[in-house]
């Protein structure tokens, strides 16, 4: 399995590599477009401001580079930050990429960011590997959240304050509010689930 991580300097890579070789991946880092190539998966990380996310996207050429992807049966992963860019506007200014119709306002809770462990609850249609994560805990670190148009592309919620979504599935686009390189054993086992996954 060939797996790409885009190197944007604002991802927690250490702690994702760390994951992906507990996995058996060597992962590919993606710093330009001149690295673009067919893969079976390209990972999007990254903590900070969406706003600052697009400009290294374009600054690094990936606008242009990752949609070619798509047509050649590449599936995206998107991680916090990462998730968010595939939408559209963004409530602390800046946008992403507007590969999946929606908005990405802020989180309405009385401390902000949320941070630590919380559990995700799985919609009724979600895939069977996404399903045995029922109630599992998770880590967080965000002050902002997704709302995707289609309701039928949230994969699974949690609650902070507010239902928000924490799994995005909209082949072939895949996303988590959630940091699963943080998430010890559980997180390792999503990452091998998903990347293995069908669907």
């Amino acid at each position: 399995m060939r797996v790409a991580i885009l190197r944007l300097d604002i991802g927690n890579y250490g702690s994702l590599i760390a994951a992906m070789t507990r996995l058996g991946i060597d992962p590919e880092l993606w710093s330009s477009a001149r690295d673009v190539s067919p893969v079976d998966w390209v990972i999007l990380p990254g903590v900070g401001a969406l706003a600052n996310l697009y400009g290294r996207l374009e600054q690094q050429g990936f606008l242009d580079a990752l949609p070619q992807l798509k047509t050649q049966g590449t599936r995206f992963f998107g991680i916090c930050l990462g998730l968010q860019a595939f939408f559209g506007d963004g409530a602390e200014g800046g946008h992403g990429m507007g590969w999946l119709a929606g908005t990405v306002p802020q989180l309405n809770a009385p401390i902000l960011p949320h941070i630590g462990f919380n559990s995700i609850h799985t919609s009724a249609t979600a895939p069977g590997w996404l399903a045995a994560f029922d109630g599992a805990p998770v880590y967080f670190v965000h002050s902002y959240r997704v709302q995707p148009a289609d309701a039928r592309h949230i994969a699974a919620t949690t609650v902070y304050h507010q239902e928000f979504p924490s799994v995005v599935i909209a082949p072939p686009f895949y996303g988590v509010q959630f940091h699963p390189e943080l998430s010890g054993n559980v997180g390792d086992l999503f990452l091998q689930r998903l990347l293995a996954s069908k669907g």
